[in-house]
């Protein structure tokens, strides 16, 4: 019998499964409860438990960054980092139309959307969708350097995420992968075999076959890690939160719907992203179409 005292220790995961070594019948449920007991590891709690411990080293590697402001460096430099030559793609850079249904109104009509109807998004549309979810403002704020500043923010001003596009159905463009390059508002196309689409996704949920676009975030591990440590991880996660719901709340304004993704098939992706997979990795993703 259990004291009535120790009630606020009770939960779902109470009754404890003793039998540790039957490690291929069970669920997570099972195993959560076993995590709890010791008899089987977790590396998302191991990593929760050292969430937040910072060394010597953090602290002064984070004051040379602010000392040197390497962050603004990075933020100059980004010319440098994009490809421009024959392949790349120029979207439209006409005056960009300002998103004229209100905040609240998005945020109400903001849903996950799966199933597509066939349909072709304009060049025009897609510009659109780049620049107001990942691009820069002309916007001149007080203290920025040359006047820009992107459309999210991010630890340190180190913007360790970019985003891949998988064109699906866009007006003009060929299908396949393109990097999206927000200093010149520019596509670069990404020269990959062919690859199955339908093995994008974990499952049969998504309708990649009408869908318009579909979207992966390659995260740069040495952008931020030599500033901030094993906390570039978790800036990263909230990051790449922000940039999904930033696309899915332009995506509505202008009449599509999205849907975030964390069941991406990751090494498929990466390699056909010619990426390290050891600095460089995909840690997230989303589709998008027309309903």
């Amino acid at each position: 019998m259990i004291h009535i005292k120790n009630k606020g220790l009770l939960h779902e995961h109470t009754v404890l499964l003793n039998d540790s070594s039957n490690l291929s019948n069970r669920d997570n449920k099972h195993l959560y409860t076993q995590i709890l007991q010791g008899n089987a590891e977790s590396p998302m709690i191991s990593y929760l438990m050292n969430l937040n411990k910072q060394g010597l080293n953090d602290f002064k590697s984070i004051a040379k960054f602010n000392e040197l402001n390497i962050s603004g460096m990075y933020g100059d430099s980004i010319k440098y980092e994009e490809i421009i030559d024959e392949t790349t793609i120029f979207l439209p850079q006409k005056k960009f139309k300002k998103i004229k249904e209100s905040f609240s109104s998005i945020i109400l009509k903001r849903r996950s959307g799966r199933r597509f109807h066939h349909f072709e998004m304009s060049i025009d549309t897609l510009s659109h969708l780049l620049k107001y979810a990942f691009g820069l403002s002309d916007v001149s704020l007080p203290g920025s350097r040359e006047g820009k500043h992107r459309m999210y923010s991010s630890g340190g001003a180190l913007y360790p995420i970019s985003v891949y596009l998988y064109i699906n159905n866009v007006e003009g463009l060929s299908n396949g992968f393109y990097k999206y390059q927000p200093g010149s508002h520019t596509l670069a196309p990404v020269d990959t075999d062919t690859i199955n689409t339908a093995e994008f996704f974990a499952g049969s949920g998504m309708d990649m076959l009408n869908s318009c676009l579909s979207l992966f975030f390659r995260y740069d591990i040495n952008r931020n890690y030599v500033k901030y440590g094993e906390l570039s991880l978790l800036n990263s996660f909230v990051e790449v939160g922000v940039m999904s719901h930033n696309f899915d709340l332009v995506a509505t304004s202008l009449g599509f719907v999205s849907c975030p993704v964390a069941g991406f098939n990751k090494n498929l992706i990466e390699t056909a992203l010619h990426l390290d997979q050891v600095n460089e990795h995909i840690i997230f993703s989303s589709i998008c179409g027309k309903e």
